[in-house]
């Protein structure tokens, strides 16, 4: 998401408006300098933010300054994003894609590997010191959030410092940084202004000494009462002579609002309900055509704001008087509070803070329908479905459970979590809920979204239906509708996959194909990728093609993982066709890309099953079995039982490939177990078995019964064709029967697999096809089906080894060669993106790269290492 540039700038100050406390100030400059950690705490109103960011401003140009305003409502997700865009001046030298870093936000168990990749990279920076100033913190009280700042105190480079504001002292483990001198805290005694400041501020707009001493008694040398107090004795004599405190503060933001312009007042009451006041939005919510000259009007005259944008003049005002508005507008106009709130609404671009304003104004339905339009641009991005799901949680219980929105959000968020029982019921609700309202066109995409659910629960049965026979109205609502359209693709697809109907897939997936390429949307792209069963469907490389390179077209320079798994299908589709250097070659790149934007699941799954296939037809079998062992330690449990009997469908196949009978044995006796508790099971779904009961037959010299078994499998073909396993079959009958000297039953077995483009699912046999090649065929096989058989029998040579690189080069690529030229000569990662034509992304990780080739840790050492080649 993009988030707020009002986030990630310190306020600027107005020199006239300030008074320099150079021993305060001085002391600060000296902590950030030296200390791990530096906390101003003391309640609203005490200077907290302008002091850290005037001593900020004061320090030496080359220090890194990260500047992340908190509000309310933010967690750990959004101050790491936070943190990535105030860092993006300072080219950190990432080693994983910064976006990842959203995703390991999500999840509590990776918090030491974010910290240790943020740490790292802040390391790695260039700046002499650097300053991580949060702003606010005590908006921060989550478990996570906490625990990240807990630890990245710990692991902090010492050439950063952590500053922090806040109304109390925040929840984070301050004690061992105290006992070693490492914290320095400013507290109210070290904040409120002495009589001597007083006096100075005061004398200097024009009191005389005694009624300064009046007033600073009277604020007791709190920063933001004596602002009032100054304000209204400027304005005349202060009518009450309270002691100024938070209690007195409406009071005197009384004082202050009677004696303002009545435009300028009534235009402060209307945009308080902003979070920033900019003329764009200040003119949405108000109405009035003029916004700029009263932004300029609350700067002059000292209004509690703090100017956060120059170019587009935008201001943010001091919360105790933002809140003291919101207090007076709920007071003097209670009618007009929703509607200006539903106005800010519309134009605030934050999703986050859009539906905040909408639940305030008590739009729940308005506010529920703007998160089912927004959530399919929130989904694919990084940490984008807990956002969804911390959004849903914001709605009380009852709405959610009536509301058809919430519950195919909700759905949403389940099904990219793996929870496909509760995805299928929220899917089912808001399809009941949209058609009692008559929203046809919302429930058939639900309806849709339903169908894919089943088949992934195995409940082929009740997707057949959905998908063959919709209700007429969701079917003429969704005709045209290219989200349903595609999602009924989708679902076809994997409902002829699971149900063994292998030669329906390729024409399902072509439908697929197509409507994906009139969609430019990566995450409808992602969920659609192709498992490796699928990618030896008949006729369907073709169409895995297009899919490929249509989600590389879509995912361009974007940090995503849908790249690594393009990448992984084209692998695939180089297997088959016996290309085996580039599979290894397409491999290398969807790894290296895994590493980059953080190893998903299903890349690590799609991957171990790519590395054990290649190993196996390398011939180092051992690693094969090895690759396939791990895989089934890895199997993501989200899967399910009928994910766990394909991979060991797979292993299976791999250990019938590599002889490895007790292997073979042992993964079919768990096939067989697993059969009672699958959903839907059918013969037709468990008829691949009986391919590899007659390979385990071979394997253990029952000769007679793997003929049975493999005849019985090739009765029907289309249900056995499950990795592409008829092939195979058909090439290891066609040996029984040529070691026999049948070798016309046998050449009649292999016509029709040599008379694919490509040897696909008969590459698990490749031995037998070898010994084939091998065979005086004469007349038995003719001579262009045995051409075919010996190129396909060909053994499998093992990567060239990569020639020797020159000294200077290091195996870098000539693009980075090109990158790293430029970062020799000081140029930022921006600029080199703006030189090269490249996006910053690619730029982030051709930079990731050539730390990596070079074993170096900055981009200073390498700018290094570049230049000393040079010379040399």
């Amino acid at each position: 998401m993009v988030i707020p540039a009002s986030k990630i700038r310190p306020p600027r100050l107005r020199g006239a408006t300030l008074l320099a406390r150079p021993a305060l100030e001085q002391m600060l400059a000296q902590a950030l300098g030296e200390a791990q950690a530096v906390l101003l705490s003391a309640p609203a109103g005490f200077g907290k933010t302008a002091l850290l960011a005037r001593v900020l401003e004061q320090q030496p140009a080359d220090w890194a300054r990260v500047w992340v305003s908190l509000e309310a409502g933010d967690e750990l997700r959004q101050l790491i994003e936070c943190l990535l865009s105030a860092l993006e001046p300072y080219d950190p030298p990432w080693r994983v894609a910064p976006e990842h870093l959203l995703d390991l936000a999500g999840r509590g168990e990776a918090l030491p590997e974010l910290v240790a990749a943020l740490a790292n990279a802040l390391d790695a920076c260039e700046a002499p010191h650097g300053v991580i100033a949060l702003d606010d913190v005590q908006h921060l009280a989550s478990e996570p959030v906490l625990r990240f700042l807990d630890l990245l105190l710990q692991y902090l480079s010492p050439r950063w410092s952590l500053a922090m504001t806040a109304r109390q002292a925040p929840a984070l483990r301050l004690a061992r940084l105290r006992g070693s001198g490492a914290l320095v805290e400013f507290g109210e005694a070290q904040l409120r202004f002495s009589e001597a400041e007083s006096c100075e501020l005061l004398c200097a707009a024009g009191l005389g000494e005694a009624a300064a001493r009046q007033l600073h008694a009277r604020s007791a040398g709190w920063p933001a009462g004596l602002r009032l107090a100054l304000s209204g004795a400027l304005s005349g004599e202060p009518r009450s002579e309270a002691s100024i405190d938070r209690a007195a503060f409406e009071l005197l933001t009384s004082e202050v609002l009677e004696g303002l312009d009545p435009q300028l007042r009534r235009f402060l009451l209307d945009t308080s309900v902003l979070q920033e006041l900019d003329p764009a939005r200040c003119a949405a919510v108000s109405g009035e055509v003029r916004p700029a000259r009263w932004l300029e009007a609350i700067q002059r005259q000292g209004l509690f704001a703090v100017l956060i944008d120059e170019a587009q003049p935008t201001l943010r005002l001091h919360d105790l008087f933002r809140d003291a508005l919101r207090h007076r507008l709920r007071q003097e106009r209670p009618q007009d509070e929703a509607a200006l709130l539903l106005r800010a609404a519309a134009v605030e671009t934050d999703a986050v803070r859009r539906q905040g304003l909408m639940l305030a104004a008590g739009a729940h339905q308005q506010a529920a329908a703007a998160l089912l339009e927004a959530a399919p641009g929130i989904a694919p991005q990084r940490g984008g479905v807990e956002i969804l799901r911390r959004l849903c949680q914001q709605f009380p219980a009852d709405l959610a459970a009536s509301s058809a929105e919430l519950q195919r959000v909700q759905g949403m968020v389940d099904w990219a979590s793996w929870e496909s029982r509760q995805a299928e019921h929220h899917l089912a609700l808001a399809e009941r809920l949209f058609s009692a309202r008559g929203a046809t066109l919302q429930a058939g995409r639900a309806r849709a979204h339903r169908a894919i659910t089943l088949v992934a629960l195995g409940r082929l049965a009740q997707a057949g239906e959905l998908v063959a026979e919709p209700e007429a109205d969701i079917e003429a609502a969704g005709r045209d509708d290219l989200e349903t359209q595609a999602a009924l693709a989708l679902a076809r697809t994997w409902l002829a996959l699971e149900s063994c109907h292998f030669n329906a897939v390729a024409p399902a997936f072509a439908e697929l194909v197509k409507q994906l390429e009139r969609q430019l949307e990566p995450g409808l792209w992602f969920a659609t990728v192709p498992p490796p069963r699928q990618t030896l469907c008949r006729g369907i490389s073709p169409w895995l093609a297009r899919w490929a390179e249509g989600a590389l077209a879509v995912v361009g320079d974007q940090p995503l993982p849908l790249r690594g798994l393009a990448l992984l299908t084209q692998a695939w589709l180089q297997t088959w066709q016996g290309r085996l250097d580039d599979a290894r070659q397409l491999l290398a790149r969807a790894e290296a890309d895994a590493q980059w934007t953080g190893e998903q699941a299903i890349a690590r799954h799609h991957g171990l099953a790519l590395r054990a296939v290649l190993a196996l037809l390398q011939g180092e079998h051992e690693q094969a079995l090895a690759q396939m062992r791990q895989r089934l330690q890895e199997h993501p449990r989200g899967y399910g039982d009928w994910g766990m009997w394909h991979s060991l469908f797979l292993a299976a196949r791999i250990s019938a490939s590599c002889a490895d009978a007790a292997g073979l044995a042992e993964r079919l006796q768990r096939l067989d177990a697993l059969s009672p508790v699958l959903s839907d099971t059918t013969p037709q779904r468990l008829h691949p078995l009986w391919g590899l009961r007659g390979s385990l037959a071979w394997l253990q010299g029952r000769f007679a019964e793997a003929e049975a078994c493999w005849r019985e499998a090739l009765g029907d073909e289309n249900a056995l064709d499950l990795y592409g396993q008829v092939a195979e079959v058909r090439v290891r009958l066609a040996l029984l029967l040529a070691r026999r000297q049948q070798l016309a039953a046998a050449a009649s077995l292999l016509l029709p697999c040599l008379a694919e483009a490509q040897p696909g699912g008969a590459l698990f046999a490749l031995a037998a096809l070898r010994e084939l090649a091998a065979l005086a065929w004469g007349d038995a096989l003719p001579a262009a089906a045995l051409a075919q058989l010996r190129a396909w029998g060909e053994p499998a040579s093992p990567a060239p080894a990569a020639a020797a690189m020159p000294a200077a080069t290091e195996g870098l690529s000539a693009r980075e060669q090109e990158v790293l030229a430029l970062m020799a000569r000081g140029t930022a990662n921006k600029l080199i993106a703006r030189e090269l034509d490249l996006s910053p992304h690619t730029v982030k990780r051709h930079v990731a790269n050539i730390l990596t080739k070079l074993g170096l840790a900055s981009r200073g050492q390498a700018a290094a290492w570049w230049l000393t080649q040079a010379r040399d």
